[in-house]
Formats: structure tokens, C-alpha cells, sequence
């Protein structure tokens, strides 16, 4: 993988400082490519009209009252990692760098069902964004695991820099309002997921630099998982965080909203594509549950890649068919719709 250039970073950062939305930042979107600077061509973007989409088609839902669900859960739902991605950096970061097989995945289909579908009250703050910041706690740890010496110094301030670079990108793809409807919300969230991985896009090619620079001893310390921190230095055979989808959470979602709707018999293929989405969503995220842990932070952030790949298609099935449900909806069902509260059933 090519090195950053200090002209190209340089370059680059300046880029960041005066383009005035996040997606500008370190790339260009041609179609459904993004061609990025840290390393040109690395990343198959996704289709052409989610590359196109603006923020303010983001920011547009139909209204819906509160449910009478459970507040907490809505909360929950609502400060989730998948609407403010900077929540999920200390997560990402201890997968890649300090795992443990008790580490929960932030964009478990849960997690999702939650997000879309949680109320939001009247007075809803969404311009709140949180930042949560994990970096300098990151670079210390590596640093007291590999002692740097010589070179390595600089590839470790080069990988700091690009973890901080991360957060502050994260920090300005934050929401300016939560859009009500779910469709809409999900579509957001398909946003959120993109920026993500653009941002750790940023990390990968210092991170590659260090690694290569790391002797044997260096790299058998380097990133160890905390579970075989003490037993085990070839960390082999990890096992990694369960993130799979029981059949009988995808068929109670959609029950939920079939009770809700009262689905009429033109409307049963619409239904029966719902479900099928939602099944879609549920397979797409199990295929792509790992089994294991890769042995190395390097690896470990492709991982974190791929399945963020996987969380943005779920997110697609399930945003494509439930826009098409809303609109076969009639006025009273749409307004039954609005008022359940799916996310506390969850």
C-alpha cells in the first residue's frame, strides 16, 4: 500500500479545513466510486444514487407522534452509534487494538430496528453530538506494547494524528436534526455507516507503516487480545464477539408492524417484501459475522471494513423495502404506524 506524502497529507488536510461538508474530505465521488487519497481506489463505494444523495435529502420525514414505548429504549435508540458514528470509535478502536471476545458489535440488526423506529420527543436535541475522544488512551497503550524507537516514533505520531484525524471527521458528519420517519432515518444511517469507514480509511495506511516497521518481538506484543494477552502471544484461534440474528427476532419485527398496520390483501406483496428485506438484512449481517478474530490490528481494521460493508447493505434492503410499504399505506394506517412504538419491542 502506498505511503501518505507529507505533500499529499499536507494537501490533504487543507482539503479537510476548507471544504464545507465532511464527504469532500480526502476523496471524490465519481458514480459509485470513491476514489480517496490515503490510497486511491482501496474501497468500492456503493451505488450511484446513495453517492449522489445531499444532507438535505437526509433531513426530510414525516412527522409522527411519540409512542408510549419505553423511554429509555428510545434513548437508547436515538444516541445510537449508527446516527452519531463518533459513539462507535472507542468500540471500532478496541476491536482493532485491544480486543476481547465480550466486545459487542454497534450495528447488531437490534440495533438497527431500534434506531429506525425510536420516537422522538418534541424538544429532541440532535445537535448535540456527541464526541467521545479515545485516541491518546490508544496511542499509549501501543506505545507501552512495542516501545517505539528510531523511525517508529514518527510512525507512531503519524498513526495518532490519523486517529484524531478520524474523530474530528466523524464530529462533523454529525446530524443536524433526526429526521421522524423511518425510511428517512435509515437512509441517515446509511450515511453514517459510509462515514465510518471513510474515517477509518484514514487510519489504515499509518497503521500499515507502523506495522511494517515492528520487529518480531514488537509484533508479537502489538495489539494483543486481552483475552489471551496472558496465555497465549500467537493469539491464534480468537474467538470473536457473537453477532448473529435469530430467525425468531426478524419474524417478530415484522409481526409488530403487521399488527400495527393491518396490512389489507392488496397490500399482502408489499408486506411480503417487508419481510423479505428484513430476512435479507438478517442473512447479509450473519454472513458476515466472524468467527474468529484476526491476529493482528492491521487485519483486524479490514475486518471492522468488511462488515460495515455488510451493515451498509442491511441498511439498504431494509430501507428500500420499507419506503416502499409506506407509500401503499392509507391515511389511518400511516397514522397506527407513526404511534407504534417498534423500537421498545424490541
Amino acid at each position: 500500500m502506498r505511503k501518505i506524502s507529507t505533500f499529499v497529507a499536507i494537501a490533504a488536510l487543507a482539503a479537510v479545513t476548507f471544504s464545507p461538508f465532511p464527504s469532500a474530505a480526502f476523496g471524490l465521488r465519481i458514480g459509485p466510486f470513491y476514489f480517496g487519497i490515503p490510497y486511491f481506489g482501496y474501497r468500492h463505494r456503493h451505488h450511484a444514487s446513495h453517492a449522489l444523495r445531499n444532507e438535505a435529502s437526509l433531513k426530510t420525514g414525516a412527522p409522527a407522534q411519540p409512542g408510549a414505548g419505553s423511554q429509555a429504549t428510545a434513548q437508547q435508540g436515538l444516541m445510537s452509534p449508527l446516527l452519531y458514528p463518533a459513539l462507535a470509535l472507542p468500540a471500532v478502536y478496541d476491536e482493532i487494538f485491544s480486543p476481547s471476545s465480550s466486545s459487542p458489535w454497534p450495528f447488531s440488526y437490534d440495533a438497527i430496528l431500534q434506531t429506525a423506529f425510536a420516537k422522538t420527543a418534541p424538544d429532541q436535541n440532535a445537535a448535540a453530538c456527541p464526541q467521545p475522544n479515545r485516541q491518546s488512551a490508544v496511542v499509549e497503550r501501543i506505545r507501552a506494547e512495542i516501545r517505539p524507537s528510531g523511525n517508529q516514533l514518527q510512525a507512531m505520531q503519524k498513526l495518532g494524528g490519523a486517529l484524531g484525524f478520524a474523530s474530528d471527521y466523524l464530529a462533523k458528519a454529525c446530524p443536524s436534526e433526526l429526521p421522524q420517519d423511518p425510511a428517512a432515518r435509515l437512509q441517515l444511517m446509511e450515511w453514517q455507516i459510509e462515514k465510518l469507514a471513510e474515517a477509518l480509511d484514514f487510519v489504515r495506511p499509518p497503521l500499515q507503516e507502523l506495522e511494517q516497521s515492528l520487529n518480531d518481538t514488537q509484533r508479537a506484543r502489538f495489539g494483543v487480545p486481552r483475552s489471551t494477552a496472558a496465555a497465549s502471544p500467537d493469539r491464534a484461534n480468537t474467538i470473536a464477539p457473537a453477532c448473529a440474528v435469530a430467525p425468531t427476532r426478524v419474524d417478530a419485527s415484522i409481526e409488530q408492524i403487521s399488527l400495527a398496520v393491518q396490512p389489507t390483501g392488496a397490500q399482502r406483496d408489499a408486506m411480503d417484501g417487508l419481510k423479505q428485506a428484513f430476512r435479507d438484512a438478517a442473512s447479509e449481517l450473519d454472513a458476515n459475522c466472524p468467527v474468529s478474530l484476526p491476529g493482528d490490528p492491521l487485519a483486524r481494521l479490514e475486518a471492522i471494513e468488511a462488515h460495515l460493508d455488510a451493515t451498509w447493505r442491511a441498511l439498504v434492503s431494509v430501507q428500500t423495502a420499507l419506503s416502499d410499504f409506506e407509500t401503499k399505506l392509507s391515511a389511518d394506517q400511516r397514522v397506527r404506524f407513526d404511534a407504534t412504538d417498534f423500537a421498545a419491542a424490541q
